[in-house]
């Protein structure tokens, strides 16, 4: 057991002290600082609202659009479209705005330049859509009333409604949406996770094949201990990082700009209580997964400059796993997902979606758990096979045996 903490100890020293793990952990955040900059360069940077003309045989269609101020502004000044067409020539104008009647429906037409403000359409669209109405009910004589109540849009309240043992029971939204922000997360963080160890893992692993160093390790140390030590202390950088980012995070949640990110009546610590179930299991299960494969593909290797091609397969394969997730996301309903929730390799990225979604049983998210624990030990059986039988060469090579005598020997003496 010491020997395998040496080992453990060995490999998270090299790699937590090295530059490459500093800048592993203050890339994410400086990327994170980059975009709040962004967005709030964005939120005090004042909207340019563009300035159109309009041109319509009715009369009640210009005073309406005249009257608008807070999506665009109207020059009245331009009396023609030749006219518009000279002002948006020379930039006085962003762009100019035909509207017509044919068989009492409304017709527009919107002209702008390529590098013209900003112009809602679809607000211009409800606004003439409104316009036309008012036309068409006064048209029918219609009274004040009723036009008020033709032109007030319906109210939709979207709730989520569970049957268990026959009994309805009415679910949470702000429940729902916290379990389905907390598998975004995962999702991303173990998407995260493989783009960023895969290659650490497979190079730790492959590193020392083929050199006289696995020969010396070999003399004093069996091929099982050296391999899980470092995948264990692989897990221990890992899990330094993310201690790094709840430090980090807790700190900066101190702050009162942070805490107001948070939706009102959101309580921090009872989502993450919310948090640590099923999505917690699926967090670590997931990474685990990866490690492991990241392992096997490294064991298959015999040369570290092979490594990255070795472990493309495993970017690709959470790459379809992201985007599986962002499709559920949308529809957890659909056949697709619900096979690709049960595939291990998906699981991690899909299975927390129809969790929040509550569109899987109880009994399915327990059979995913299992396939994807039992799935991950078949992993690592296969990829400690594969390790030992390169690294038994070197247990038949004539200067092995004589460096394992040798180190056998001073040992007995002493």
């Amino acid at each position: 057991m010491h020997k395998f903490w040496v080992i453990v100890g060995q490999v998270y020293k090299k790699n937590v002290k090295s530059f490459g793990f500093l800048t592993m952990i203050l890339s994410p955040i400086i990327l994170l600082g980059i975009i709040a900059a962004i967005l709030t360069f964005v939120e005090n940077t004042e909207t340019e609202i563009p300035v159109i003309a309009v041109f319509s045989e009715m009369d009640a269609v210009t005073e309406t659009i005249q009257n608008e101020s807070e999506y665009f502004k109207v020059d009245s000044n331009i009396q023609s479209v030749a006219e518009a067409e000279d002002a948006l020539a020379v930039e006085e104008i962003d762009g100019y705005l035909t509207v017509s009647q044919i068989d009492n429906q409304l017709s527009a037409t919107y002209n702008q330049t390529p590098d013209a403000a900003f112009m809602d359409i679809e607000h211009l669209n409800i606004l003439l859509s409104n316009i036309q109405l008012e036309m068409q009910a006064s048209r029918l004589s219609l009274p004040a009333e009723t036009i008020t109540s033709l032109l007030t849009p319906p109210l939709i309240e979207k709730k989520t409604i569970s049957i268990e043992d026959g009994e309805i029971t009415e679910g949470d939204s702000l429940r729902q949406n916290l379990k389905i922000g907390a598998a975004y997360g995962i999702s991303i963080a173990i998407f995260m996770f493989i783009m960023t160890y895969s290659s650490i893992i497979a190079e730790e692993i492959a590193s020392e094949k083929g050199t006289r160093i696995m020969e010396v390790i070999l003399s004093s140390v069996n091929a099982t201990t050296h391999f899980f030590g470092k995948l264990v202390a692989i897990f221990l950088i890992c899990l330094t990082q993310i201690l790094a980012y709840l430090i980090i995070g807790l700190i900066a949640f101190q702050f009162d700009r942070v805490k107001s990110l948070l939706p009102a009546g959101v309580n921090l610590f009872e989502t993450l209580k919310l948090v640590a179930g099923t999505s917690l299991y699926y967090f670590l299960m997931g990474i685990s997964l990866y490690a492991v494969i990241a392992a096997f593909l490294g064991s298959l290797v015999s040369k570290i400059e092979d490594v990255s091609k070795a472990v493309t397969p495993i970017v690709f394969t959470a790459l379809i796993g992201f985007y599986g997730g962002m499709f559920a996301l949308v529809n957890t309903t659909h056949p697709i997902i619900k096979i690709g929730s049960h595939i291990p390799l998906f699981t991690p990225f899909i299975m927390p979606f129809r969790i929040a979604a509550e569109t899987a049983t109880s009994f399915e998210v327990g059979i995913s758990m299992l396939v994807m624990f039992l799935f991950t030990i078949f992993v690592t059986i296969v990829s400690l096979i594969l390790y030992r039988s390169n690294v038994l060469i070197y247990s038949d090579s004539g200067m092995f045996k004589t460096i394992k005598t040798s180190f056998r020997n001073i040992r007995n003496e002493r």
